[in-house]
């Protein structure tokens, strides 16, 4: 898929060993959003996440989460030290670096800790295929905007549009352009963009369809 070579030519990428997803191997440490009672004027909130992974002796490891709001202001943005030797940083899609991670103490824990204390069961939260981003996360969140379901391919699942392919198709705009990987932060505004987007245009058609009636 990365280079459209004939099957059985030599690869185009050359890694030390074989890396493994391993995230729905171990199901302990998953922590679950919670109600909260909320000022009658108040909101649950409305946000757009993407996590970056890298690979692990354990499989793939949360190394970066961001979060944005509905202005695409950042609201928090971490990188993460996983609990296990990281053997690939998987940079060239995480944009994560040995660098970044090198001064790096916020465990998976803190980082459940501070998002269980921003949201809660009612928050709705946005992103791409964000059933990635919740197992990596080990958050279980029942209220979610997902992009992928919301612009579905068309052959169905589980054939999923790319990010990219629908912020270039819908909003004119390219993403992921970067050599040095994806930038979470950009991910995260463009699915907020993309539900914005979605629900302007919802709304135009269901004026069109009012006035005609």
């Amino acid at each position: 898929m990365c280079c459209s070579a004939a099957i059985g030519s030599a690869g185009c990428q050359v890694a030390k060993q074989h890396v493994q997803d391993g995230r729905k191997e171990n199901l302990e440490g998953f922590v679950k959003t919670f109600d909260k009672e909320l000022p009658e004027d108040a909101h649950p909130g409305i946000y757009a996440l993407d996590c970056e992974m890298s690979y692990t002796t354990y499989g793939l490891e949360l190394t970066r989460v961001t979060v944005v709001d509905t202005d695409m202001q950042v609201v928090y943005d971490t990188f993460v030290k996983p609990d296990n030797e990281i053997v690939d940083y998987n940079t060239r899609f995480s944009g994560v670096t040995e660098a970044d991670l090198a001064d790096t103490s916020i465990s998976l824990r803190d980082v459940q800790a501070v998002l269980l204390s921003m949201f809660s069961a009612d928050t709705i939260l946005i992103g791409h295929s964000l059933e990635s981003d919740l197992l990596a996360l080990k958050v279980i969140h029942s209220t979610v905007v997902d992009t992928a379901v919301l612009f579905p391919h068309r052959l169905g699942l589980p054939y999923k549009r790319s990010l990219r392919n629908l912020m270039a198709d819908y909003l004119r705009q390219i993403i992921q352009d970067n050599v040095d990987g994806h930038s979470s932060s950009e991910d995260a505004s463009a699915c907020m963009h993309l539900v914005i987007w979605k629900i302007r245009e919802d709304a135009k058609t269901k004026r069109a369809i009012n006035l005609e009636s």
